[in-house]
């Protein structure tokens, strides 16, 4: 490799440009045979190190040595001195002006014996550095693959769906023309039967006319009165029987296409099969719930007390007649209670005391579910009713009560597919309505599931990932299920006690009270996060919703004997 040529620097200055031989490390320039041997004789330069020209180093590691030397704050002064007291570089003017009262400052050249000079562990932490680095590209890589796969395999299940439909169509085509035809292969039968019948009454009849004239014509009227007597003995009486029987026979079947289910919906089922969302994978780590990323910024807020809503002293009760604050919604501003016992809705402002409003109800209004911007469902099972609701400027507005095939306890929205899920203690299943009320399906349940359901005290659909969790008070558990009626998760916990009202926050984490004065936190995949304690204050929490922000929660709770209340927390 020919070596690059180098000018003197000492040469170069006197405007002379000769080729330099050798090049000092000290000075940071090339020298010529002659200037090297000044080099040598002067004795501030003698002890320079020298070194062939092929050993420059680069621009780069030149400007980057210049650096090194140079000092922080005078930049053409070159660091000589080592402060040990502030643990810094710097120059005869740094010394003198801010470090002439430390005890230890030494000239960095003769502090080297102390100080070990070798670059060996930076160089291991620099390798190990870049092998992290190597293991980042590679995972990018093989995130990108995974991509790439995940895009894959959705086009082959979407090619896979839609060559079923296909098929299922040209099933469906040849099920219904086979039946058409053979339907239509005995109504033309029994049409042609009936049509030869019915021509051979009219040439009877036409033959017993032409007798009538042929007689008049040709015979005498002895033959009209025996003609006239005959047909009345024979002919007529065989002509009304033959009409009676045609008009029995004649053709009557037929037959209709009947929809077994709503085809719109299951159109709507079918779009909303497949649903693109993000997701979180760490290939570096298996399970599902060791990323927290998703639910991280409801971990670090903590709910702060806002305000405390004493029910007991509210003057719209009878005093001596029991009561108990159960589910809640929040819509707009106002809070939206169920209340047991005086079956009635109570609305309550956020931010105030003052009870804007009592509805009264028929029967128990067991749960109330938020369904739209101002709309809500309250479940009426005990008349086997649910009622779709408004809430006007503060002011319950029952807008259509429906009267449901089995009481329903708990009614929820699944506003994707405008339909309702509901949920039925007394018959341990679980229907889907249409958005008329309708019944679309029924979710096969196996037999291990159904007493579950029964136990069921309250449910909550989670349109995110099309899954309804319900609480069982009694085993102290949530149980999760998709809508083909499998499980998704069950969960238990030793702190959960009485759960009941379910709610889910905007990253999909589910929150559930517990009679031990907390809220359960729980992950998407059913996973334990955090209990938020309310306070000891505090008895039967029951309601539990987020407002439109999700920065706020209320809580319902208590009785006429513990202080029924309503709580706003703040998360902070």
């Amino acid at each position: 490799m020919p070596v690059q040529k180098y000018l003197c620097g000492p040469c170069l200055a006197e405007k002379a440009e000769i080729e330099g031989v050798v090049y000092c490390k000290e000075c940071e320039e090339p020298l010529c045979a002659q200037c090297k041997q000044y080099h040598a004789r002067i004795k501030v330069s003698k002890h320079h190190k020298l070194c062939d020209l092929s050993d420059i180093p680069p621009q780069e590691i030149q400007e980057l040595l210049k650096n090194l030397i140079a000092c922080p704050n005078h930049a053409k002064e070159e660091v000589v001195y080592l402060c040990k007291d502030h643990d810094v570089i710097c120059c005869t003017k740094c010394a003198m002006a801010d470090h002439r009262k430390c005890e230890e400052v030494k000239i960095l050249s003769d502090s080297l014996n102390d100080i070990k000079v070798d670059c060996t562990e930076m160089k291991t932490v620099l390798l190990e550095f870049e092998k992290h680095g190597d293991r980042l590209l590679e995972h990018e890589r093989k995130h990108e693959e995974l991509v790439v796969e995940i895009e894959n395999q959705a086009l082959s299940s979407i090619k896979t769906i839609k060559q079923k439909l296909v098929d299922m169509y040209a099933q469906l085509e040849n099920e219904v023309l086979s039946a058409i035809a053979d339907k239509k292969k005995v109504i033309e039968e029994k049409i042609k039967t009936n049509t030869e019948n019915t021509c051979q009454f009219l040439n009877d009849i036409k033959q017993q006319s032409t007798y009538i004239e042929q007689v008049g014509k040709c015979g005498t009227k002895e033959h009209v009165v025996l003609l006239q007597r005959q047909l009345e003995k024979d002919s007529v009486c065989r002509l009304k029987s033959t009409i009676s029987e045609l008009e029995k026979s004649r053709s009557k079947s037929s037959f209709k296409c009947v929809e077994e289910t709503c085809f719109d919906s299951l159109l709507i089922e079918i779009k909303n099969y497949f649903r693109i969302e993000n997701f979180t994978c760490d290939l570096s780590k298996t399970g599902s719930d060791n990323d927290k990323s998703h639910y991280k910024p409801y971990m670090e807020r903590i709910p702060k007390l806002q305000c405390t809503k004493d029910l007991s002293i509210i003057p719209l009760f009878d005093k001596k007649k029991r009561f108990d604050p159960c589910s809640c919604i929040w819509i707009d501003t106002y809070i939206v209670i169920s209340l047991h016992g005086v079956n009635a809705l109570l609305v309550i402002e956020e931010d105030s005391d003052f009870v804007l409003s009592k509805f009264n109800c028929d029967d128990t209004p067991w749960s109330v579910s938020k369904t739209g911007p101002t709309d809500m469902v309250v479940s009426l099972p005990a008349s086997g009713k649910i009622a779709f609701a408004q809430l006007r400027y503060g002011n319950v507005h029952v807008v259509t009560e429906l009267k449901t095939r089995v009481p329903y306890d708990v009614v929820t929205r699944n506003a994707p597919l405008n339909q309702y899920v509901c949920m039925s203690r007394s018959q341990g299943q679980i229907d889907i309505l249409n958005d008329d009320g309708s019944l679309l399906r029924e979710i096969n349940l196996n037999s291990d599931l159904k007493p579950w359901v029964q136990s069921g005290f309250s449910c909550y659909f989670n349109v995110d990932n099309q899954m309804l969790i319900f609480s069982i008070a009694r085993s102290q558990t949530l149980m999760a299920l998709n809508l083909n009626g499998e499980k998704v998760f069950e969960y238990k916990h030793q702190d959960l006690v009485g759960p009941r009202q379910i709610t889910v926050d905007a990253c999909g984490n589910v929150y559930v009270t517990s009679y031990r004065r907390s809220i359960h936190q729980i992950s998407p995949s059913g996973q334990y996060v955090r209990s938020l304690p309310l306070g000891n204050e505090i008895e039967y929490p029951f309601g539990v919703c987020f407002n439109n922000t999700f920065d706020k929660i209320a809580l319902s709770g208590g009785n006429k004997s513990e202080n029924p209340y309503v709580r706003v927390y703040t998360f902070n």
